[in-house]
């Protein structure tokens, strides 16, 4: 979080903290920013944006985050007079000269981690299933992955269909996060890894972009049977099939929660899941799509 607030600092607002947490109090924008992110952060890319937004100045932005989440927030943009011009390595925008108070239409995209989780979901359990309302290219790189290790994935543009026609490879599931463009959304990696556990050959992660999920998932999946070599802090290495049992474990984030949801649905014997709120702050009734799906699945109070 600490690049969210530097980005503000960059705006000339005042950071403070104390013992109840960040406070940010926004002081006369200039009429020009310039930032340069050490990292594409997909989040410190959103905060720029929507505060120079909100301050209606021309802003540079040096290593943008280019996810089709944050490409989405700039079509946005463009359709109520924003100037924008995106490159790989840098974004300008510029408000526009005369405000437009008509009425705009946009289209919110689909969620593409939704779709992943839910596509990990229905191949992990060896059913079939189509994921609409996502675009096809957002997920197109979990598809291949899927592909590689025997799970039929077919892509088309609003869609996305696990079919259980596949035939196991043996060959190992590679997940590699990345903040490249065309790389792996390092939010996919957790519902990877937790098909993993039901898939043939040697499976390897990373995930440097988010240095201590590792720490909340290896040890949550482990509560239900798994057995995961952490390599590194940030890398770690399983052998499939494995077979898992019920037990409890913690939604302790958002994706350790999909991740867990996964993993019950193949475990033997009941499976109880805490930590909810984690996982309804993440996802639009992740439980009860997957109930939707055929999943024996119950939320207590």
């Amino acid at each position: 979080m600490d690049l969210h607030f530097d980005v503000y600092a960059a705006f000339g607002d005042a950071i403070a903290l104390d013992s109840t947490g960040y406070h940010v109090t926004a002081q006369e924008t200039p009429a020009q920013v310039t930032i340069s992110l050490p990292f594409r952060s997909r989040g410190a890319s959103v905060v720029a944006v929507l505060r120079a937004v909100v301050g209606r100045v021309r802003m540079d932005l040096g290593n943008p985050n280019l996810s089709p989440e944050f490409t989405g927030i700039l079509d946005a943009l463009r359709s109520v007079g924003w100037r924008i011009d995106l490159h790989p390595s840098r974004l300008r925008m510029e408000p526009p000269h005369d405000a437009d108070d008509g009425p705009v239409s946009w289209r919110v995209p689909g969620d593409k981690i939704e779709a992943g989780t839910l596509a990990c979901a229905i191949a992990a359990t060896g059913g079939t299933g189509r994921i609409e309302g996502v675009a096809g290219r957002d997920v197109a790189y979990v598809a291949r992955l899927l592909d590689a290790v025997g799970v039929r994935v077919l892509v088309q543009d609003d869609a996305l269909v696990v079919l259980d026609d596949g035939i196991p490879t043996g060959q190992g599931l590679r997940a590699i996060s990345s903040l490249d463009p065309g790389g792996l959304d390092a939010d996919f990696e957790p519902a990877l890894m937790a098909l993993a556990l039901r898939l043939p050959g040697t499976h390897e992660f990373a995930d440097t972009i988010n240095p201590g999920r590792h720490g909340n998932l290896l040890a949550q999946l482990a509560r239900l049977g798994a057995d995961i070599e952490a390599l590194t802090a940030t890398t770690a290495r399983l052998t499939g099939p494995q077979h898992l049992a019920g037990g409890t474990a913690e939604a302790t984030d958002i994706r350790t929660g999909s991740a867990l949801l996964i993993a019950a649905l193949t475990a033997h014997d009941e499976t109880t899941v805490i930590g909810l709120t984690q996982l309804r702050r993440g996802y639009a009734d992740l439980p009860g799509k997957l109930r939707a799906l055929g999943a024996d699945l119950r939320e207590r109070p």
